[in-house]
């Protein structure tokens, strides 16, 4: 049970945070043009101030081109890229805006009530996981990758690389997949990784993405929506014109949910993009409140019994 006390002290303290957070980040966005790197378990920014999650194109920019080509008549999906995902990152549900935690329009499109097929347990477990004393517990809290398809919906850019045989993605938050595209088979079963692994080809103009041997220890938002060791995540990219692409993941996981599921999201390229240098352990110094947060609950929870 939540400890309503433990909340409101959380509250109160991410409240002042924001305050006197305030005057530092504001300049530094102003400049960039992009959001920052606060939240929970420091995942927020750009999205929970708009929305968005990305500059997106100025309202009198000129109508994007034909899909760019590779040499061999393939997309050429190079360039820098911010997802409208649309507070993906709070929740793949649609849901209000709470305290500090932005309305997410949700990004599920399959199945079409858009509702996560949670199992029971699961279901129980995300919504634990959206407790102050259990933020502690988010990965990205302590640095590590954010996973897939997580990572793709982060609000932070990212930069797409076409080598020959490869797609590899560079992510702001100090991670990156290299894609495969040469028929290879996946790794042995026994073999687990935070982001999986990952292999690709052409289907006409669409990059489809197969990625299996998950460790199911990323969490896919800060609200907790659960992905478990057993996730088979099938990725499409597929580009709509010179500087667009409609990203779709369908994820088939029988322990956490009863069908599988799909989110859809819009990629935009960047013209003036770049990925900067995120200092994450040296920036990160909501770590050790959350850990405060979360001991107060557990030493609560100790008196009652």
């Amino acid at each position: 049970m939540r400890n309503s006390m433990s909340k409101h002290n959380a509250m109160i303290f991410h409240f002042i945070l924001a305050l006197l957070l305030m005057p530092l980040v504001v300049a530094p966005l102003s400049a960039q043009g992009r959001g920052g790197q606060g939240g929970r378990g420091g995942q927020g920014g750009a999205e929970g101030r708009g929305g968005g999650g990305g500059r997106g194109q100025a309202a009198n920019a000129p109508k994007p081109g034909p899909i760019r080509r590779t040499p061999d008549g393939k997309p050429d999906l190079s360039g820098f890229y911010q997802a409208n995902a649309g507070g993906a990152n709070y929740g793949l549900e649609q849901k209000a805006g709470e305290f500090l935690t932005p309305t997410t329009r949700g990004v599920v499109v399959d199945p079409t009530d858009r509702m996560l097929p949670y199992q029971d347990w699961s279901r129980k477990e995300r919504l634990d996981r959206d407790t102050p004393q259990r933020g502690y517990d988010d990965p990205t809290a302590h640095c590590f990758v954010a996973g897939v398809p997580r990572s793709m919906y982060t609000p932070s850019p990212y930069q797409i690389l076409q080598p020959p045989g490869y797609v590899v993605l560079l992510f702001e938050r100090m991670s990156w997949r290299q894609i495969p595209l040469d028929g290879r088979q996946h790794l042995p079963d026994n073999v687990r990784l935070w982001q999986g692994d990952s292999i690709g080809h052409w289907e006409g103009d669409t990059l489809v993405v197969d990625t299996k041997n998950l460790n199911g220890k990323p969490w896919m938002n800060e609200v907790g929506d659960v992905l478990s060791h057993a996730a088979h995540i099938v990725e499409r990219f597929t580009p709509t014109d010179a500087d667009n692409i409609i990203y779709r993941a369908t994820v088939t996981d029988p322990i956490a949910y009863t069908r599988p599921w799909t989110i859809e999201i819009p990629l935009t390229r960047q013209a003036d993009g770049e990925i900067l240098e995120v200092a994450c352990h040296e920036d990160n110094g909501d770590l050790h409140h959350l850990k405060d947060v979360r001991d107060e609950y557990r030493a609560a929870q100790k008196k009652e019994k």
